[in-house]
């Protein structure tokens, strides 16, 4: 799952949007099924901003994605991490680098087989189908929960309780890592436009904080990172 540009009044049902490219018809359908007609139909290409050139290279997306984003995420590590959880990880454009970043192992996650089914192997990492909203990961699994241009896509209420989930599968002092879009403008039929402020709400006691952003086919994208009270800790 990720975002793409098209904009259009929007509510908890998710349509499946119709473009020339893609040959998709307009038809209301709950949001995993929209993102599995997606890949259906799209393929490698489902995950990415649909704004971005229908014939351009999506490894060089995906680079630019590393590129502006796991500096930031090397910059919150403590060193002491060992699992990452990639939440919404699609055919895990990401999935190994982050693996690779924390010298450890990554989860990814996500409710599309179809996606999953793109995913290369790995040796470090384990693909798990997860159903909608209900991560497969033992509480306090994981030492940091990643995630890029997922949660718009994400309706309420089923938002909220990931947000929850988020919470039980870090272990005390994990870190929450965010990548999400911050455009202004009309919801899409299947994007859901948010601030920073209310995805600071959606995880009150992770204190977020913006520490980048960056454009992504024209659209702003902001980076936010946040920890789980330590052990014993209430929660903020």
């Amino acid at each position: 799952m990720s975002t793409a540009g098209e904009r259009a009044p929007g509510n908890d049902t998710t349509f499946v949007a119709g473009a020339t490219a893609d040959g998709l018809a307009v038809v209301p359908v709950p949001g995993v099924d929209y993102w599995r007609r997606r890949a259906i139909a799209l393929g490698d290409r489902a995950v990415v901003n649909l704004d971005h050139p229908v014939d351009g290279d999506l490894d060089a997306v995906a680079d630019g994605h590393r590129a502006q984003l796991f500096p930031l995420l090397r910059a919150e590590l403590t060193g002491a991490e060992r699992t990452v959880l990639d939440l919404g990880c699609g055919t895990g454009r990401l999935t190994p680098g982050l693996a690779a970043l924390l010298g450890g192992r990554a989860i990814g996650v996500d409710p599309v087989a179809e996606l999953l089914a793109l995913a290369p192997p790995h040796p470090d990492v384990e693909y798990r189908r997860m159903d909608e909203a209900v991560l497969p990961v033992g509480d306090g699994e994981v030492d940091v929960v990643f995630t890029s241009l997922v949660l718009g896509g994400i309706p309420m209420p089923a938002l909220g309780r990931t947000m929850a989930e988020i919470r039980r599968v870090l272990a005390p002092g994990g870190l929450v890592f965010l990548s999400e879009s911050v455009s202004d403008g009309d919801d899409a039929a299947h994007w859901a436009t948010r601030t920073a402020a209310d995805y600071r709400a959606l995880l009150p006691w992770a204190g977020l904080r913006e520490t980048g952003g960056f454009d992504d086919a024209g659209d702003a994208i902001a980076v936010l990172v946040g920890r789980a009270p330590a052990d014993g800790a209430p929660d903020r």
